[in-house]
């Protein structure tokens, strides 16, 4: 059985046993068997996410460095980076306005009308942007692999390739020491992704007993204007980018990614995603190494399409919610804060949280809005991620096809069943 077939049989089981968990209490000599169920299960989820992010720092390092040392030519080098940020940058933009069209037209807040807080002064508020950018320069880059902080991570890294290509020779063995570094690490994610079913099981079944159908039933209209929009950008966005800009097909593109998608879907986290990404580029997308670990790994971190749409919809929706009239200046500041704060988003559950209170500062929104999503934020962010991981890899198969990277036959050649 194929890999992301068993991951969707474990999303199917997951579920179920979701329902089962969070719908009837199992009691014995006064000590709750449900609980313990749903500990142990929890638990494991949280183990294979962390199997996962134990994968991300390393290989965002070692295929960042590798990727630009490669592309010796410094010129080559600058124009692959402008042409990814500026493709990023633009396909971000569209997501947040998708969001925000779909936000003002279904209007999933209206009608909540929740009180203000007591404490609260309608009005933009201090935004930390300024200390989100510079707090992406590390301090101790051990300490950035310690955390997870994707972003200073790799910050080190294009500072680290760069010192590399002006070593000349003194750098070529650590060159070979991230080159092996790199491929020990790709043979490390076939390994851990054996166990991607039970972890895929573990985590729904989780997420279902724990947020309930009542809670989504109240949310629907929310939850509905961030999957729409979402489907928006897969569907429209990016497969007008593929046929237009890479002008490759689409399909062949949807097929290799389909263990990305499964995995991205059913863990809620781009971030964990990346390792089984960069193998789908590279094995049925057709793309060079050194072009999907640059554009992967720098988007893991700085394109985060279903992120944006996260934001625009919820900003707006809590808005609606506290009945405050969102003005034409606070979109713009939507949009650009919006933009700013998806890249400072680390691609893992539970960050879109935290980024929103940013902008909802910077709007004069009540940061308490927060508290009226939180309960089904784990649901968006598995639509999200998906999104993400995809926007990353069309911006790969972009750069790759301009830069004459790619391998067209392989591209075309994959099918469903591989």
């Amino acid at each position: 059985m194929k890999p992301w077939i068993k991951i969707l049989v474990g999303l199917v089981l997951g579920v179920i046993a979701g329902l089962a968990l969070g719908k009837r209490e199992i009691v014995i000599f006064d000590y709750s068997i449900s609980n313990f169920m749903h500990e142990i299960v929890d638990r494991f989820g949280i183990a294979f996410i962390n199997l996962l992010k134990m994968l991300v720092g390393l290989i965002v390092f070692s295929s960042l460095v590798v990727g630009m040392c490669h592309i010796s030519d410094p010129k080559k080098l600058g124009r692959i980076g402008i042409r990814t940020v500026l493709f990023y940058a633009w396909t971000t933009v569209i997501a947040i306005v998708f969001g925000l069209l779909l936000a003002f037209l279904i209007e999933p807040g209206v009608g909540l009308n929740k009180p203000l807080p007591s404490d609260f002064v309608q009005g933009s508020q201090a935004v930390g942007i300024v200390d989100l950018l510079f707090s992406a320069v590390p301090s101790n880059p051990f300490a950035a692999f310690a955390e997870g902080n994707v972003l200073q991570i790799i910050v080190f890294a294009i500072f680290f390739a760069f010192a590399i290509n002006l070593s000349g020779k003194a750098g070529k063995p650590v060159l070979h020491v991230l080159e092996s570094i790199s491929e020990v690490m790709y043979s490390l994610t076939h390994f851990i992704m054996k166990l991607a079913p039970y972890g895929v099981f573990a985590l729904i079944a989780t997420a279902v007993s724990t947020v309930g159908i009542d809670l989504i039933k109240l949310l629907l209209k929310f939850l509905l204007c961030n999957y729409i929009a979402c489907i928006a950008q897969v569907f429209i966005v990016f497969p007008l980018a593929l046929r237009l800009l890479a002008k490759v097909k689409v399909a062949p593109f949807f097929k290799g990614m389909k263990d990305a998608i499964a995995l991205a879907f059913t863990t809620s986290s781009s971030s964990a995603t990346l390792p089984v990404s960069l193998d789908c580029a590279r094995k049925h997308l057709g793309l060079s190494p050194d072009i999907a670990g640059f554009v992967l790994s720098l988007g893991s971190t700085v394109n985060m399409n279903g992120a944006a749409i996260g934001q625009a919809v919820s900003a707006i929706f809590i808005a609606q919610a506290y009945g405050i009239e969102v003005t034409a200046a606070k979109i713009v500041i939507l949009i650009i804060v919006s933009l700013v704060s998806a890249i400072g988003a680390a691609g893992i559950p539970g960050t879109g949280i935290l980024m929103l209170s940013v902008v909802l500062s910077a709007m004069g929104l009540p940061p308490e809005g927060i508290i009226l999503i939180a309960g089904v934020d784990r649901i968006r962010e598995m639509v999200s991620a998906v999104v993400n991981i995809l926007g990353d890899a069309v911006a790969a198969v972009f750069i790759a096809k301009t830069e004459k990277q790619i391998d067209e036959k392989k591209y075309h050649a994959i099918t469903w069943l591989e």
